[in-house]
């Protein structure tokens, strides 16, 4: 791409970077005891004031609750500890179920809401501890994964909690995929990628029937998960590109809103269309070979621009730092060395906003600094030139008077 000789181009890579709703449960009161050397489980005792005829799955999912609530105000830590104690009750209360059948007598009912309960505290403490548990952490999804698939079996269909039972099934299904080499032949793969986004898509028909509204935020935050996961190009491109094609159509179906909308979820639906069209011209950026030539430059740029224009108004922290970096590509390609500087200065003012708000990516800081430091070069150059051609009017100044002074003689 030809250099402009009046900007001196930064090129750069692109690149980009609910829980479960609280229940309202009736007031009660926890005692949390490690009964066991290790710390990995714990035995929570669950006293509930207000129904003194609460049978032992009404105490579980009491205890399961508390995870989710500690969980979703920020308390990851106090989240693991009832996570664990729920999961070494419901070991417990299996054990006493096989043991009863297996004697002849009256057994607990294992109710589809155990296995959910189950396979989602499984679920979730992969999460959290997904840095300390290492490779460990694929025998909670697996473990996870036959749990949520029980409760599924188990369901009727009519059970508040369908939706998130065919939610976790996606997210483990995509979880335990990613960790696979991906492989664009591998016809088992594709159909388990399939299968995921099935799931999501009776997760959300099951939301709706529950809640119209918390449908659309919950295909909010599905999109957005979806999105990050193939932008991050561990299921190859095709998988990747599967996945884009869902969020899309999902992104499709829901009302549109203005272009330069910025208030609450059409803010939110504008950010998740544009940031699709930033992961589609990643894909193509991702194509370049060795001499740095974009394949399909005019789609690349394209794209781009579409993804802009839905970003006029942004004012989230998200869609503003993914606007900077549109901007910073956009300029990247262009040939014209005054568009590129005015695209570059666009993408370090809104740069600037996020760094006001908090940290930024050091490669962007650094893009910042550079360009500022040639921009003062360039000033420092200009205000050189401009002194010459100051001393130069001067000088020639000085000769014409010179000449004056000659021809003044010259006719004496």
């Amino acid at each position: 791409m030809p250099e402009d000789s009046a900007t001196q181009k930064k090129k750069r890579p692109m690149g980009l970077k609910a829980r479960a709703s609280k229940k309202q449960k009736a007031e009660s009161t926890e005692q949390v005891v490690n009964d066991f050397d290790d710390d990995n489980t714990a035995t929570i005792m669950l006293k509930n004031d207000l129904e003194e005829d609460a049978n032992e799955m009404d105490e579980l999912e009491g205890i399961f609750d508390s995870a989710m609530e500690e969980l979703a105000s920020g308390d990851p830590e106090r989240a693991v500890t009832l996570l664990r104690g729920t999961i070494h009750e419901c070991d417990r209360i299996l054990r006493v179920h096989d043991r009863d059948i297996e004697a002849g007598v009256e057994a607990i009912e294992i109710e589809p809401r155990f296995y959910y309960i189950y396979g989602t505290a499984l679920f979730s403490i992969s999460e959290i501890s997904a840095a300390e548990l290492g490779d460990q952490r694929y025998e909670y999804l697996e473990l996870s994964l036959h749990r949520l698939e029980q409760a599924r079996e188990a369901m009727t269909g009519t059970e508040p909690f369908v939706w998130r039972v065919y939610d976790g099934l996606a997210k483990i299904g995509l979880d335990l995929l990613s960790r696979e080499e991906a492989d664009e032949e591998d016809k088992e793969a594709a159909a388990k990628l399939a299968t995921a986004i099935g799931n999501f898509d009776r997760a959300l028909d099951a939301l709706a029937n529950v809640d119209a509204e918390q449908a659309k935020s919950g295909t909010l935050a599905t999109v957005e998960m979806v999105q990050s996961l193939a932008d991050s190009s561990c299921l190859g491109e095709t998988g990747s590109t599967t996945l884009m094609d869902w969020t899309e159509s999902k992104l499709a179906a829901l009302p549109a809103s203005e272009p330069t909308s910025k208030e609450g979820q059409a803010a939110e639906i504008c950010y998740l269309r544009a940031r699709a069209l930033w992961i589609r011209a990643s894909v193509i950026l991702g194509q370049m070979d060795e001499t740095d030539e974009i394949p399909d430059k005019e789609t690349f740029q394209r794209l781009l621009s579409e993804a802009s224009d839905l970003l006029v108004e942004a004012e989230s922290r998200d869609a503003v730092l993914l606007r900077g970096e549109i901007q910073l590509n956009l300029g990247n390609v262009q040939e014209d060395g005054d568009e590129q500087d005015r695209l570059y200065r666009l993408a370090i003012k809104d740069f600037k906003l996020i760094q006001a708000d908090g940290e930024l990516s050091e490669e962007l800081t650094q893009f910042i600094e550079d360009f500022e430091q040639d921009d003062a070069s360039d000033d420092a150059s200009d205000d050189d030139e401009e002194m010459d051609d100051a001393n130069d009017e001067d000088a020639s100044d000085d000769e014409d008077a010179n000449d004056d002074d000659e021809m003044g003689d010259d006719e004496e």
